[in-house]
């Protein structure tokens, strides 16, 4: 039986993590659980699963009995996040308890709660796979690529299973390699890349994987974008699963009163470190031969404030309809039109100062897509590149030539005009 006391903070921090990875409405009632076990006297481990993506991870904890519990996600999230905050910046330290019925009990003082729980035996098993074989990344810059990306793929059809995730590929350039990761939902298309220093096995393995590339579905990378404490991050693939393993220190919390002795430090060399695993199955199929659609030569450029761009098209799109979303952008000489025209509620219009000197054009295009992008851009200016009404609209940050002298592409958006 399954007996511990942690700290409330660290505790609903973990349970907060691997609530995505509970399948709330699903045809199996075991997967709206989480599985928590002791891992030696002094750690817990909470898993949690819909048979897609499976999420892991560990808490400091003060082991008084071991065993292993499945007991409903939700509701012990909720319980555990009803405890009282301490004035005390170590914050409280809760009771949790297994009986010989099977019902855990959650208390803090006076406050208790009592969960039923489902046999630990029944629940799935989470595939676990190691491997020498990885590459490591810093965990702000994958977070960047992801939200650079992950709003272009495509909704939840089955006809479209290739574009509701993020391809994922190694590619070398300059002798150079980078991870390189695009989405699109036929529509539109985000490309962003980071140079990387692989380590692993070259030619064969995981280097062959993504040399190829794999698609990931959107939803696990959504998990990893709530994650926040860690520093790299170590990607292990084989031909069906990936598996991301964040890095995290841990600062274990000082003991709670009445314990019979301290906590130990998770810094102390006896102990691993461990943060959270995240594991998901790939999506099958082949993903679009996206290079050929990014423009190469012969497009005009404009350069133009990223932050006015922004305002200017929220502002218009306002009165945008709301199926289409489409606004019309007319370029002349350094000057950028902004308007729609929506028969049923009005018109609106706006207009900015750019760095445009060839022929006059206007471009139909879809607001939502064109704000998804431009948000993620930390650059004071974008690059705008376009040709005709009906070829790629393209946008990239702009650098300086001086400053940005040899430097590869990192993030791109590509989008298709709308029909008048």
């Amino acid at each position: 039986m399954l007996n511990f006391k942690i700290q409330k903070g660290s505790f609903l921090n973990c349970l907060f993590i691997v609530q995505g990875a509970s399948e709330r409405k699903g045809t199996l009632p075991i997967l709206s659980n989480l599985l928590i076990e002791n891992i030696g006297k002094d750690s817990i481990k909470i898993s949690a699963t819909d048979l897609e993506i499976s999420i892991i991870t560990y808490c400091k904890a003060e082991v008084t009995s071991e065993g292993k519990v499945a007991v409903n996600s939700k509701k012990t999230y909720g319980v555990v996040r009803e405890f009282p905050e301490s004035k005390n910046k170590d914050g409280i330290f809760i009771s949790f308890k297994e009986n010989d019925s099977g019902i855990i009990t959650i208390s803090y003082k006076k406050t208790v709660f009592k969960l039923t729980t489902v046999p630990a035996i029944d629940y799935p098993t989470i595939v676990d796979f190691k491997s020498e074989d990885n590459f490591n990344i810093d965990f702000k810059i994958l977070k960047k690529l992801i939200n650079n990306v992950i709003f272009s793929t495509a909704a939840n059809e089955e006809t479209k299973r290739n574009l509701t995730g993020v391809y994922f590929a190694l590619v070398n350039l300059n002798g150079k390699d980078y991870l390189r990761l695009v989405a699109t939902d036929g529509h539109r298309l985000a490309l962003a890349q980071a140079e990387i220093i692989y380590s692993g096995k070259i030619n064969e393995g995981i280097y062959d994987l993504l040399k190829n590339g794999v698609i990931i579905p959107k939803k696990v990378l959504a998990e990893i974008l709530k994650l926040d404490k860690s520093d790299s991050v170590d990607i292990s693939i084989n031909s069906n699963n990936i598996f991301f393993n964040f890095t995290e220190k841990f600062i274990a919390p000082p003991p709670a009163p009445g314990l019979s002795k301290p906590l130990k430090d998770l810094d102390s060399e006896d102990i691993p470190v461990k943060g959270t695993e995240l594991i998901s199955r790939l999506i099958e199929g082949k993903f679009p031969d996206y290079q050929t659609v990014i423009p190469k030569d012969n497009y005009k450029t404009s350069i133009i404030d990223t932050k006015n761009f922004f305002n200017s098209i929220k502002r218009v799109s306002l009165l945008a309809e709301e199926k289409s979303h489409s606004i019309e952008l007319s370029f002349s000489d350094n000057n950028l039109l902004i308007k729609t025209v929506n028969t049923s509620v009005g018109e609106a219009s706006d207009e900015l100062d750019i760095k445009y000197s060839g022929e006059p054009i206007s471009i139909k295009l879809n607001s939502r897509y064109i704000m998804d992008f431009i948000l993620n851009i930390m650059e004071e200016n974008i690059k705008v590149k376009f040709n005709t009404i009906y070829t790629p609209f393209v946008i990239e940050p702009f650098t300086d030539d001086k400053k940005g002298e040899g430097k590869i592409m990192e993030v791109i958006g590509v989008f298709m005009p709308m029909r008048y």
